[in-house]
């Protein structure tokens, strides 16, 4: 019997999706041998938009399609934005695994998005539909909780970048080289996201 092929499945707010994103997938989807990184942007992060203003998700989607376009293993995934309403991590992924069947899925969460996953909805659904790959800060692998017992661990790319940093630094009329794809940065500012 054929091994499956292995989906790997990185879901965020990508606002902005940055040049620390794009090598976390990059370096995920060549140290596991994986057929294809998802960039799921999701909709309606609910426990984010509880605190700020979210960008549109249509513009988000665009600015990963915008990173993602000279890498044809990453992918940009708009299947939260088809499913609609608030993300729900586990509902995507049964989403996705009716979408890809003959597929093995991999959820890619930074280490500190690990530690939250209890708060998640329903977050014990996902472990039925995907394995948990953690994404830990170079030179640093802290325990995990007990749940997160069967994840398997990577060390990510010495990138220290945020998305409110790069905002901010927008808003303030900085500079934001090194940071963000040139492509990206376009966009941004021809379409007047974060104070363009």
């Amino acid at each position: 019997m054929a091994k499956k092929q292995i989906i790997g499945v990185f879901g965020g707010t990508f606002d902005p999706p940055h040049q620390a994103h794009l090598e976390v997938g990059r370096q995920v989807a060549l140290e596991l041998g994986m057929a294809q990184i998802l960039f799921v942007v999701a909709n309606d992060p609910w426990q984010k938009t509880l605190e700020k203003e979210i960008t549109s998700a249509t513009d988000r989607f665009k600015m990963v399609q915008l990173m993602l376009a000279q890498d044809p293993n990453l992918v940009a995934s708009d299947v939260e934005l088809v499913l609609g309403g608030e993300s729900v991590t586990a509902q995507t992924l049964e989403r996705l695994t009716s979408l890809y069947p003959n597929c093995d899925l991999d959820l890619i969460v930074g280490y500190d998005a690990a530690l939250g996953i209890e708060t998640w909805r329903d977050y014990e659904r996902i472990f039925e539909y995907a394995r948990i790959v953690v994404v830990d800060r170079p030179g640093k692998q802290d325990e995990l909780p007990g749940f997160l017992n069967g994840a398997l661990r990577v060390t990510g790319p010495s990138l220290d970048i945020s998305s409110d940093d790069i905002k901010d630094r927008l808003q303030r009329g900085f500079g934001v080289e090194g940071l963000l794809p040139e492509s990206v940065k376009t966009y941004i500012v021809e379409n007047l996201i974060y104070g363009g």
